[in-house]
């Protein structure tokens, strides 16, 4: 199989490595100098202490000779704030014109905006949950629990996506219905992430602190409720018991709910720091918390509902990446991130 993948961050590399690993042919976009050190040094993948390294062709220009020949898969694994410059990039490759494109990013918005340009029945939706760290320009750490959850969002079930990953040693699921799945995943990135980034505390902080942990708590249950209104439900993930996180956040109580998800957060970012926590204090302009956090509050409107926890982080995440906001006003101030029930 001959495959592309969109985006030579972490997540990228890692597909790209897996895939490699089961004997496709793999091509990733990379910038300039990322290409260059990729087709000079492949793309080591570590897991568990042990080191693969994998022959990987980069291209940095659509024009590129290793994007002539056709593609059966195109992998999106870029931002979710640069769908649509994957969108022109793949428009631009005459070679992806019959591929079925699996995008594996965070958040909501994406597979709409792939539909639009390319039409359902090519795109199918993904959720990982493997954590992967970027080590170095073409290294990669990658935990060994976790993995893929996929399901089309046409008609089409595009099963053979599933078998060349598990030629990898990858898990892969089939999943009934994208919306579930994505909504899902979206729940996990909620956890330890938009909250810490506007703290600038990590997830046990956020955790130990009762005050951070009621609006964390608050997030989630803001995302269920919409859920249910959208008539969708939680499903669990490969190695994520998402349904059985749906049902304490309903039940428990804030402390003992605080005690259950401490050590589930931590152990499922393998000690990596939440993305939006990384992009902050990288002083990068757009973060993905308007997919996240902020795609709930959207459709929460659309319904004629409220998600102000939700509102309120994207509002104070993405106003510090933009300089609108003073970092130093919402370092260790959880409650400037509380909103009084009306």
């Amino acid at each position: 199989m001959r495959s592309l993948i969109v985006g030579a961050g972490a997540i990228g590399q890692f597909c790209a490595a897996r895939l490699a690993q089961g004997g496709s042919d793999v091509v990733i976009m990379a910038r300039p100098q990322q290409a260059e050190a990729i087709n000079a040094q492949g793309i080591e993948l570590r897991v568990n202490g042990s080191a693969s390294t994998l022959q990987v062709r980069a291209a940095a220009d659509v024009a590129d000779a290793g994007l002539r020949d056709p593609f059966e898969l195109v992998i999106v694994a870029v931002k979710a704030y640069s769908t649509a410059d994957a969108v022109r990039t793949i428009a631009g490759i005459p070679a992806t014109r019959d591929a079925s494109i699996l995008t594996v990013q965070n958040g909501l918005g994406n597979e709409e905006t792939l539909a639009e340009a390319f039409g359902a029945e090519r795109i199918v939706a993904g959720a990982l949950t493997v954590a992967v760290d970027r080590l170095g320009a073409t290294s990669i750490s990658a935990s060994s629990k976790g993995g893929l959850s996929v399901a089309p969002v046409g008609s089409n079930p595009h099963n053979w996506i599933i078998a060349a990953f598990n030629e990898s040693g990858m898990t892969v699921r089939a999943a009934a219905h994208w919306q579930e799945l994505k909504w899902s995943k979206l729940l996990i990135n909620i956890l330890g992430n938009g909250v810490c980034a506007a703290l600038d505390w990590l997830p046990e902080q956020v955790y130990a602190d009762r005050t951070a942990f009621v609006v964390e708590r608050r997030c989630l249950l803001e995302a269920l409720k919409v859920m249910s209104q959208r008539g969708l439900a939680p499903i669990n993930l490969v190695d994520f018991p998402t349904t059985l996180l749906a049902a304490s956040a309903k039940t428990l109580p804030v402390d003992v709910l605080r005690v259950v998800l401490r050590k589930r957060v931590a152990r499922g970012r393998g000690g990596k720091l939440p993305s939006l926590l990384m992009d902050l204090r990288a002083h990068r302009p757009q973060t993905e918390v308007i997919a996240l956090n902020g795609a709930v509050a959207a459709h929460a409107a659309r319904s004629g509902m409220e998600a102000s926890a939700n509102a309120k982080v994207a509002e104070v995440v993405s106003g510090i990446a933009s300089e609108k906001l003073n970092w130093n006003d919402y370092r260790g101030h959880p409650e400037r991130l509380t909103i009084k029930d009306s």
